[in-house]
Parts: structure tokens; C-alpha cells; sequence
């Protein structure tokens, strides 16, 4: 009995000890990372009606596989199709052949040093074919496809209004305006996990190009990301990645300068809205789940999870200033990196859905899949008879034909 009672006082000990460092690591003050922990709940709409399961992106091919990672977005100019990946680098693509037509960053080691290499993310033409380009770590840039030159319309150096841009994200070009997203103001894109742990106070800005000014329309979203233009002009609609959510701005009218809720409570975190026809599409990154909703009502748990990670991250980095190494490079960025959420795939959900709205916010269909050949779905676009599906996660472009 007494090796039982000395078990016992021993599991107490350690459980006692455990439960003291959460504590410490949970509640003193000044721990990084820097954030904003605030308990919300998620309600998920069903998938029925419009958003009833279906299999319209099952079987998707995988193009130029291992020949480029990331294919984040996607536009047209001149009837040829453009995706911005890892590396820094713009491809045009064609049914057969993918051609590296620009680089953002400069030459790298790897796409572990992507704040060297540049990621562009959102990528828009204007009507004379020069392309604007949102990159994570270079800042808003406008491009010649013919010359190669870039020049930097805004730099992540420059102030904007009491902060630097720290994830430029997504882009719409009207005219002599930019609207642009930064998805954060406290966190690189290489440190993305932390922003979905707390809210990274995000913003909404607009760009114009005659003053070369920058307005701030939006503060303290929660990881803002895709941005479309109404087809009057009067709004723009910006996804709300963390909140599961898409938000409406208005520009023109009685409400111009505010906003409200486009849509909420949709079924995973929407990522990149392009044009479906007359309509939208928005993709979502990743379906929510009973662990994501149970994480959004529990900020002390995402608090504590952050503080742990920063822990271990900062650790590699006094590891890698007294003997650096790549090895600890790499670690460094995976730890901080979405891409570290790829550990949790074979445990995820197997569905892929985009979300086909109107402009009013009604929910008029989806393209799903269910058969795990797709995932991690950022953007979808037609082109020539197909489905194009980017992802920033996937090592490939996934293509489904119309029927």
C-alpha cells in the first residue's frame, strides 16, 4: 500500500508542477507574443439548401506537380492565366507549361527564408496589363511582365499611420485606387500561426496611386484577407479569415465609411473572393470543426498555446545567434509558419468548399469535394472550361473541368 501512497503523492507533485508553469506561462504579464485573446463563438450554418454536399471538385488533376509550391491567387490578362507562389515568383500558366515570368524577392537559400525570397500572395492586372502584386514581405508592388522591373508602391518600412504594413494580403485596383489588405499588424506572415491564435489586429486600407498616399478605412480585424469591389462601386466585401466571416465596407450612400457583417457563421475560414460570372466566389482555406469552435471560445487556452510556441521558437533562435545553422533556420520557420498546420492534415476533415454568393449576400451554391485529392483550397476562377484551384499549401495547381 505504501508504494501506491508513494505514486500517488508523486503523480500530485507533478501534476502540482505542470499546473504552476500553465499558470506562469498563461498569466505574467509581458510574455510575447503581443496579442489580443477574446472568447467568440462561431454558430456554423449546415450545409443544406445551397451549401448541400457535393462533389463538383472531386478528382481534381494535380498540374505541374513539385514544380512550384503555393499557388496562392490567380488572375487573367489578355486571355492568359497568372498564379503568385513560393519563391518570390509569378508563373504564367498554360495546359501544358508553367513559365516563371517575374520575381519579387531576391535569390534565396530556400523557402524557409521566404521574408528573403518574397511570397507574393494577392495579384491583380489593371485594364493596360501592369500587374499589382500584394507580397508578404515587400509590400504592395507594381510590375512590367515585359520589362521584369518592379517598383515598390508601398514598402513594409513606411508608416501608415502609427504602423507598418506587416502581411500585405490581398488586393482590388479601382482607377487610381488601391484597396489592400494587411492581414496584421504584429506578426510576419513567417509567424502566421500566432495570428490565428489571437487577433492580430488587422486592417483594411486604401492606396492612392496620383498621391501615393495610404488611408486606413478599417483597424482591429481579425486576419483580413480577400478583397472584391461591388459592381456599383458603392462597397467592397473582405473576408474575415478568423472569424469565419465576410464584412462589407461602404464606400458611397448614407453609410459610406462604415460597415456590418456581408455574411457570417460560414462553415470554414474564407480566404481569397474573385469573380464566378456576375456573381463571387469565396474559398475556404479549412473547415471548421468541433476542436477550431471549442479553440474560439477558449482565449486563456489560445493564450497559453501562443506563449508555449513563442517559448520554443525563441529557444532555436538563441540556439541559432551562437551557432548558426540552416538546420535552425529551418526550424525557426517552421514552428512560427502555417505550414507546421500540415501535421494536423491526415486528422482534418476531407472537404473542400467554395462558397458561390451574390452581391447581396445570398448564398446561390458551392463547389466541393470530399474525395482528399484537393485541399487547402485559397482561390478558384474559371478558364477556358475549367475550375483553376490555388492553395498556398499545395505543391501544385488543381484543375477540375466544367460540366
Amino acid at each position: 500500500m505504501s508504494w501506491f501512497m508513494g505514486l500517488t503523492k508523486k503523480c500530485t507533485v507533478t501534476f502540482c508542477q505542470i499546473s504552476l508553469i500553465i499558470i506562469i506561462i498563461t498569466f505574467s504579464p509581458g510574455l510575447e507574443p503581443d496579442l489580443d485573446f477574446e472568447a467568440y463563438t462561431i454558430n456554423v450554418r449546415a450545409l443544406e439548401g445551397p451549401l448541400v454536399p457535393n462533389t463538383k471538385l472531386n478528382n481534381a488533376e494535380h498540374l505541374f506537380e513539385n514544380e512550384l509550391k503555393g499557388p496562392e491567387d490567380f488572375a487573367v490578362f489578355n486571355n492568359e492565366l497568372y498564379t503568385s507562389c513560393h519563391g518570390g515568383i509569378i508563373y504564367k500558366v498554360e495546359t501544358d507549361k508553367l513559365t516563371a515570368v517575374l520575381k519579387t524577392g531576391k535569390h534565396c537559400a530556400g523557402l524557409f527564408q521566404e521574408h528573403i525570397c518574397g511570397r507574393p500572395l494577392g495579384i491583380k492586372f489593371d485594364k493596360l496589363g501592369a500587374l499589382y502584386i500584394a507580397d508578404a514581405y515587400y509590400g504592395l508592388l507594381k510590375a512590367n511582365l515585359s520589362t521584369g522591373e518592379v517598383n515598390t508602391l508601398v514598402s513594409m518600412e513606411q508608416n501608415i499611420e502609427g504602423f507598418p504594413p506587416m502581411i500585405p494580403n490581398s488586393l482590388f485596383i479601382d482607377d487610381d485606387v488601391i484597396y489592400w489588405t494587411d492581414s496584421s499588424t504584429t506578426h510576419h506572415l513567417y509567424d502566421g500561426l500566432y495570428t490565428v491564435l489571437g487577433n492580430t489586429r488587422g486592417r483594411l486600407l486604401k492606396y492612392i496611386l496620383s498621391e501615393k498616399r495610404n488611408e486606413v478605412l478599417m483597424r482591429n480585424l481579425n486576419f483580413p484577407n480577400g478583397i472584391i469591389l461591388s459592381k456599383d462601386k458603392s462597397f467592397l466585401i473582405i473576408s474575415e479569415t478568423s472569424s469565419a466571416r465576410l464584412l462589407r465596407y461602404y464606400l458611397r450612400g448614407p453609410k459610406a465609411g462604415t460597415a456590418d457583417i456581408f455574411i457570417d457563421n460560414l462553415p470554414g475560414f474564407p480566404d481569397n473572393i474573385l469573380p464566378f460570372d456576375d456573381n463571387l466566389i469565396v474559398s475556404l482555406i479549412h473547415p471548421l470543426d468541433s476542436s477550431i469552435i471549442f479553440l474560439c471560445k477558449h482565449p486563456l487556452l489560445r493564450k497559453f498555446l501562443a506563449r508555449s510556441l513563442h517559448i520554443v521558437q525563441s529557444s532555436f533562435k538563441i540556439f541559432n545567434y551562437f551557432i548558426e545553422n540552416q538546420l535552425f533556420d529551418k526550424i525557426i520557420h517552421w514552428i512560427g509558419h502555417f505550414e507546421s498546420l500540415e501535421i494536423l492534415k491526415p486528422f482534418a476533415k476531407s472537404q473542400s468548399i467554395s462558397i458561390i454568393l451574390n452581391y447581396n449576400g445570398q448564398i446561390l451554391g458551392s463547389l466541393q469535394a470530399n474525395d482528399s485529392n484537393i485541399s487547402s483550397v485559397s482561390s478558384v476562377i474559371k478558364y477556358k472550361n475549367y475550375y483553376y484551384l490555388g492553395s498556398p499549401m499545395n505543391p501544385y495547381i488543381g484543375r477540375v473541368q466544367i460540366t
